[in-house]
């Protein structure tokens, strides 16, 4: 065999071995042997069933925040925006209800996880719908954000600002059940009470006149609460100073058939 021939053979196992290593690596899902590059994924991963739902509270103990949902593509979104974003709070008519935060401001929409009662969120955009005003909302802990229907959220905030006569007055706070309270009262007597639920962080206010007195003789005062879960509710105020409330004297309180005490300030 002449050397020309020899360098032939020699060349032509060469490429017959190159493509018995390439069909090999097809067969075994690899590219020729390079590794995926770093952050690559390879296959999907599982849903972790234990992962937070974007707009809730972590659960007790975990100590995990909800991962806040990506914001709405494009410049402004759909809607309206709302300038500036305003305070509002989630409402439902059962406590514990899941109220759905959507991707787009329809039920037929995907849903990105969901609120409770109580949870504070802060409106950026609203849109109206055949079923009602949408509005795109931030939860204020998470972060997640998606669209909500109008009829559970209280568009009037957490809490209206204290009016000035009220931040100039003086105070009994007391203790009902799973509420607080605290009553203001000046030279005038008592004009507004404020309640806040505890457990649903719920806070609403309820303007106060007066109206006569008790067999007793002592003051007593009337109004109505509308709290964020819906519906007007009497409240009533009595004045067990005798109408010189004070440092140390006691106001009584009946909101709804819930009874409680308060100490003045």
């Amino acid at each position: 065999m002449t050397k020309s021939k020899v360098w032939m053979a020699v060349a032509l196992c060469s490429v017959v071995v190159a493509l018995a290593a390439i069909f090999y690596g097809q067969r075994n899902g690899t590219t020729g042997g390079v590794p995926p590059s770093a952050g690559e994924q390879t296959e999907a991963q599982p849903v972790d069933p234990t992962a937070p739902v974007p707009g809730t509270a972590p659960a007790p103990g975990t100590g995990a925040a909800p991962t806040p949902s990506p914001p709405e593509p494009g410049v402004g979104g759909t809607g309206q925006a709302v300038n500036p974003p305003q305070a509002a709070q989630l409402i439902a008519s059962q406590p514990g209800s899941q109220i759905n935060l959507r991707l787009q401001p329809t039920t037929a929409s995907e849903t990105r996880g969901y609120g409770v009662m109580g949870d504070p969120v802060q409106l950026l955009r609203s849109a109206e719908a055949s079923d009602g005003t949408w509005y795109f909302v931030k939860f204020d802990e998470s972060g997640a954000e998606g669209w909500i229907r109008g009829d559970f959220i209280n568009t009037a905030g957490r809490a209206t600002p204290l009016p000035n006569r009220a931040s100039q007055s003086s105070t009994c706070e007391g203790l009902m059940e799973a509420m607080t309270f605290t009553a203001f009262y000046d030279a005038n007597g008592f004009h507004l009470v404020r309640f806040v639920n505890l457990e649903t962080r719920n806070t609403f206010d309820g303007t106060l006149s007066r109206q006569g007195s008790s067999n007793q003789g002592q003051p007593q005062y009337q109004g109505t609460m509308s709290p964020p879960t819906g519906g007007s509710y009497p409240v009533e105020l009595t004045d067990l100073s005798g109408g010189t409330p004070r440092s140390g004297s006691e106001v009584a309180v009946d909101y709804e058939g819930i009874e409680g005490t308060g100490t003045c300030r």
